[in-house]
């Protein structure tokens, strides 16, 4: 269940992080230089799956299962 969860927000997480760098992109005056262009289309989105994922994990240590015995 835990891996679940966080396989679930880290994919949730993707629509905010597209959105968040249409938006700096735009707001940069939509740059065309190469490595300002990478970090802010594939960098923001890549860094949003990636907290949603250690989020997701974080949060979920309810529903891990530990065995005592």
């Amino acid at each position: 269940m835990r891996t679940l969860r966080t396989i679930i927000m880290g994919s949730m997480m993707v629509i905010p992080g597209l959105v968040l760098g249409l938006l700096i992109w735009y707001i940069a005056g939509r740059p065309e230089s190469e490595p300002l262009e990478t970090l802010i289309c594939n960098g923001i989105p890549l860094l949003s799956i990636g907290l949603g994922l250690y989020f997701g994990w974080q949060t979920g240590e309810e529903y891990s299962a530990t065995y005592e015995g």
